[in-house]
């Protein structure tokens, strides 16, 4: 098989054209597709969650399929330098996840839920929201953009308010195990693994967050990267028990 034809065979695997993803592949493991406005076209930030998606499903390398006619694929490595003029498609080898770029002023992502929760933090629905919010001050620049945005809307309701949220909902079942550490029926290990679990829960059922929730929960999971679960792991200058007990109370403090 000639490298051009490997190419085609890639992107007709994902592609349905130059602009969609074909719905036989979404269908696989329900993939679902975020738009992601990028007026300046793939740039470090598109790159980045191609990287963070990647390294989610355990990819060490990506697919870079060039989308003019001839042009060839190419598999570079996660960590270097992935060059990205003109429409492209990036795969990881597995096909579980991919970011498409064929110019008009956004990226679609696209993916199982593992790769999503790297490449789209905040979930596919917030993402599909942030889009729409962006498309009036772009549109004039890239008449597509109001396609592209009634073509992925948003499913769920945003959650801007503790008060708004389902106790059975992953985001709800967050807040319970920041109740739970506070009161101090938990260790902070065992706060960071549930809270970690229902995080995941928020994410497979794209359940979507805004303003002093969405902010408060996110720097929450910032903080949480920092704190070593095992604490036979913890290195100087990691969060430790009693800082991320003031941080968990701080953030429910704010949701109050």
């Amino acid at each position: 098989m000639s490298i051009v034809d490997f190419n085609n065979r890639i992107a007709d695997a994902v592609l349905a054209g130059p602009h969609r993803f074909a719905d036989k592949w979404l269908a696989v493991d329900e993939k679902s597709v975020a738009p992601i406005a990028a007026p300046s076209g793939v740039d470090d930030a598109v790159l980045d969650r191609l990287r963070t998606g990647a390294r989610f499903v355990g990819a060490t390398e990506v697919l870079r399929c060039g989308l003019e006619p001839g042009t060839l694929t190419e598999r570079l490595a996660v960590d270097s330098e992935l060059t990205s003029g003109g429409s492209v498609l990036f795969v990881v080898p597995d096909l579980s996840g991919a970011v498409l770029a064929s110019g008009g002023g956004y990226v679609l992502v696209a993916g199982t839920r593992l790769f999503l929760s790297g490449a789209v933090l905040g979930g596919v629905d917030g993402a599909r929201a942030r889009f729409g919010r962006t498309v009036p001050r772009l549109a004039e620049r890239f008449p597509e953009l109001p396609g592209v945005a009634a073509e992925y809307p948003p499913v769920e309701h945003a959650w801007a308010k503790r008060s708004e949220v389902p106790a059975e909902s992953g985001v709800g079942r967050q807040v319970a195990a920041m109740e739970s550490f506070v009161r101090g029926e938990v260790t902070g290990s065992e706060f960071a693994r549930t809270w970690y679990a229902a995080r995941m829960l928020s994410l497979e059922r794209n359940e979507r967050l805004r303003g002093p929730l969405g902010r408060v929960l996110n720097h929450l999971f910032f903080v949480l990267e920092d704190y070593p679960i095992d604490p036979t792991l913890r290195d100087p200058g990691d969060t430790t028990d009693e800082e991320l007990l003031a941080e968990v109370r701080a953030a429910l403090h704010r949701l109050a």
